[in-house]
């Protein structure tokens, strides 16, 4: 009972981060109905710079998140104003194309900034560990979770209370209407790339030092995180940290009580066997289109 514990909170914990990049994934989707197939790559980038701040230059935590944060912003801006603004009057599939491209050319600029090697980060939690009843949580655990689940419940009352989270809702629902109405439709996506890439990169600096940091390792953990937004409801945000713990739960009891070797084979299954039953996925919502 107590390795099943154990490896629930594990699960729990690692499907938080890949809630953040999910989330990423739903926000771009819910604002522009469509994905952004190199969101996993600022994963990657945020974990580089964070291990180059914190671990090589010694700078404190706090500046290895905003600088992870603020280099993928930068980054992100540079790549929507060049490959992604020219496409926007494009049929959406010109633009879908764009970003399944953009994953390698964002790893060819990491390859090219920070090498080829492997890299190791130092943790950048606090050592430790609590005991509750024979379970042992680890304070990088705590932290981890609860910066993810600020973070979830930031974007969520950003989304519902603020100007550019209720614009982002009215370019979602019609493009052309909220132009019109004065929202500088542009500038919203714009934003929402780069909340999108803010998100990812925290959990980069967070995961780097528990996984090696490697320009490929965006592409696992960016699949990963597609699934999960896709098991809850493509576009949905509470969707996404669902599918993301379930998700995550199910890796964790894969690896305890099956094998490491088929945790992706299970959580494939878990894809399937969710959009047989619900093809909207979990908390997808209905769509309707007018012809």
């Amino acid at each position: 009972m107590i390795n099943f514990l154990q490896a629930l909170i594990s699960g729990v914990v690692q499907g938080s981060v890949y809630a953040l990049i999910a989330l990423g994934y739903s926000v771009i989707y819910s604002t522009l109905k469509m994905g952004h197939f190199a969101q996993g790559e600022f994963y990657m980038v945020g974990a580089f710079v964070g291990c180059t701040l914190f671990t090589t230059w010694q700078l404190p935590v706090v500046a290895a998140f905003a600088g992870a944060a603020l280099f993928t912003s930068v980054l992100m801006l540079v790549l929507e104003r060049l490959a992604y603004r020219p496409l926007y009057s494009r049929p959406a599939m010109a633009l879908m194309m764009a970003t399944m491209g953009m994953q390698y050319v964002v790893q060819e600029i990491v390859r090219n900034i920070w090498g080829s090697d492997v890299r190791r980060s130092d943790n950048v939690f606090p050592d430790g560990s609590i005991q509750i009843g024979g379970i042992v949580i680890t304070v990088q655990n705590i932290l981890i979770f609860a910066i993810c689940v600020a973070l979830m419940l930031g974007l969520t009352v950003f989304m519902k209370r603020t100007k550019t989270g209720i614009a982002m809702s009215a370019v979602s629902m019609n493009r052309k209407a909220a132009s019109l109405m004065g929202v500088r439709t542009p500038t919203i996506i714009m934003a929402t790339y780069v909340i999108a890439a803010c998100l990812a990169a925290v959990a980069g600096v967070m995961m780097g030092p528990i996984y090696s940091v490697k320009y490929s390792m965006g592409t696992t953990f960016g699949n990963k995180a597609m699934t999960a937004a896709v098991m809850g409801g493509f576009g949905s945000l509470p969707g996404a940290m669902l599918g993301s713990i379930i998700l995550g739960v199910v890796e964790s009891m894969c690896n305890l009580y099956i094998s490491t070797a088929y945790k992706d084979v299970f959580s494939f299954i878990i894809l399937v066997v969710v959009l047989f039953c619900r093809p909207r996925g979990i908390l997808g919502k209905k769509s309707i289109t007018k012809v």
